[in-house]
């Protein structure tokens, strides 16, 4: 719905007294959800962001095959409470070249790197597409690391839609460049230990380093063997209010 020409802001006439509850982050919930699939056993995520790019992910998992069970959040009404039961490291086959299995992943760009990365991981082929918009954004770099690694990408112009190959775990190494989106490298490192793959990340950028650093962190602290984790809330979407606050204060009687 397209907002009005005038927006009509009235001051408030006293300090407001209120609790939010800040909605889970976009990025920690679609890492998370990879790894609850690549996990064993039962994994609830708890405080898991409800939003376009995670509901593909959601679905996407569901067309490969996976268990997952969507539940609302009492506490938040942006936020579910999201059950994945993983199957161990495998991931279910794909079909055919002739009758791949299709993953269609909207425009989320997020859900659509991290899984390219773990499709290669089933047996099969995977047939990887969005909308118009999606087929535009860069996957050469991703692309070409899974090359690099052993699997076959058929896409004329390295972007979707793009006919994945999965040929299962296979030892390898690869480099990936962080220059144009941290998500490539993610979307490797997601997937690097049940692959048994070596993965090299590239390149500094100040906007982009920090989400590689907060990928290996989520690596390391996610129960392998299934249990409850607790997805972080959007520190940029609490920010606003942290914010306010502070300001209020300067104000206190």
């Amino acid at each position: 719905m397209p907002l009005p020409d005038l927006i009509k802001i009235v001051p408030l006439d006293q300090p407001v007294q209120a609790e939010i509850t800040v909605p889970g982050s976009k990025s920690i919930t679609n890492r998370a959800l990879i790894l609850a699939a690549l996990g064993k056993g039962e994994t609830t995520l708890q405080g898991a962001l409800w939003s376009e790019d995670t509901q593909v992910m959601v679905e996407c998992l569901q067309e490969l095959g996976f268990m997952v069970n969507v539940e609302p959040d009492a506490q938040e009404a942006c936020n579910r409470t999201i059950t994945v039961y993983g199957k161990g490291g495998l991931v279910p086959p794909g079909g055919t070249e002739e009758q791949p299995l299709e993953l269609f992943a909207g425009n989320a760009g997020t859900a659509a790197r991290f899984l390219a990365a773990l499709v290669c991981l089933g047996k099969g082929v995977y047939r990887l597409h969005g909308v118009p918009r999606m087929h535009e954004r860069p996957q050469a770099a991703l692309f070409k690391a899974l090359r690099k690694l052993g699997y076959r990408i058929d896409s004329p112009n390295d972007k979707l839609p793009a006919l994945i190959f999965g040929t299962g775990p296979r030892p390898a190494k690869c480099r990936v460049g962080i220059e144009e989106s941290s998500q490539f490298a993610s979307a490797l490192l997601l997937c690097a230990e049940v692959g048994r793959w070596q993965v090299e990340v590239t390149g500094q950028s100040a906007e982009e380093s920090p989400y590689v650093a907060m990928t290996a962190k989520l690596i390391k602290a996610f129960p392998e063997a299934g249990g409850v984790f607790q997805i972080e809330p959007d520190a940029s979407s609490a920010s606003y209010f942290w914010a306010a606050g502070f300001l209020l204060s300067f104000f206190d009687p």
